[in-house]
């Protein structure tokens, strides 16, 4: 059998962590490691989830960081550590991903009846049961590496796409050692597509049916916070740039995007509360994504 160790990064959500943990503990074929990275929590979590859970070292690892690196640098170092097993597949989700009885036992299926795949996924459901359509995408346009999500009725079977998140992933030690690992000055938001687009060269991702994974997440897309707006522009500028180049169609498509969100603030009443913060935002991120300059941004951390 294969064996998967599975890498959980959280911060500052421990009983969302406690319910994840939980989901891992009762698969009949439950993966033999897991890694839990917390990114610095502040709200107890090594001590609620340490007297919950027996972390032996052995199997059940928990890793406290020094400080909030972000959950680029969270999944990077899971994975490091995951790769010092003798594991030939990784899982890799945030704190709120709880997987649904069954879900390893369905992956491991999976890379039985499709050997060659080197990155599979499972579908990823909202509270409500609806798919959260924006985990497993396609490219519709190569040089701008632009994305429409898979459609609602491809999910009734098996299918293959090309851009993940890190919600419910499995991949392979092989493509995980050819490629590298993730970003980990992206800090949060495209540190998953980055490395989607490497992984792709090694093949389609294939996403399994019978594997469904529960996102509890409170996140929607009228909820902006200028803070994480700062990395969706810069780290979507900064990983064109990367795997594209600097050419007309670049520059083009980076200045129409940064446009873009510059008039969503006047269409959307909640953004233009935040006019003066999200144009700060839009802007630094820009001019830090044009001219890679990555990292941990004081200016724009959670508070």
């Amino acid at each position: 059998m294969a064996k998967i160790a599975c890498v959980i990064v959280t911060y500052n959500r421990k009983q969302l962590l406690e319910e994840a943990l939980n989901s891992v503990l009762i698969q009949a074929e439950a993966p033999e490691y897991v890694f839990v990275i917390d990114n610095a929590s502040t709200d107890g979590t090594e001590k609620y989830i340490n007297d919950k859970f027996n972390f032996d070292n052995r199997h059940w690892h928990y890793v406290r960081c020094s400080q909030n690196l972000g959950g680029s640098a969270g999944f990077a170092q899971g994975m490091r550590l995951a790769l010092q097993t003798d594991c030939s597949w990784i899982s890799i989700s945030d704190d709120d991903a709880l997987f649904e009885p069954g879900y390893f036992a369905a992956l491991r299926k999976g890379i039985k009846q499709y050997p060659e795949q080197s990155v599979f996924s499972g579908s990823v459901l909202l509270p409500d049961g609806k798919h959260d359509m924006m985990h497993r995408e396609v490219i519709t346009n190569l040089a701008t590496l632009t994305v429409r999500p898979v459609t609602d009725e491809t999910y009734k079977h098996d299918f293959s796409y090309d851009i993940f998140s890190f919600v419910g992933i499995l991949l392979s030690r092989q493509v995980i050692e050819a490629i590298g690992l993730p970003e980990q000055d992206y800090f949060i938001r495209f540190d998953d597509f980055e490395y989607a687009v490497r992984a792709l060269k090694f093949g389609r991702f294939m996403n399994l049916s019978a594997a469904k994974v529960l996102h509890k997440t409170t996140y929607t897309r009228s909820a902006i916070a200028p803070w994480k707006e700062y990395y969706v522009m810069r780290n979507r500028i900064a990983l064109l740039i990367k795997h594209r180049g600097n050419n007309h169609t670049v520059r083009w498509y980076c200045r129409r995007f940064l446009l873009r969100k510059l008039l969503a603030i006047l269409l959307f009443s909640n953004r233009r509360r935040q006019a003066r913060s999200l144009v700060n935002a839009y802007v630094k991120g820009y001019q830090d994504g044009w001219h890679a300059r990555l990292g941990r941004q004081l200016a724009f951390l959670p508070s």
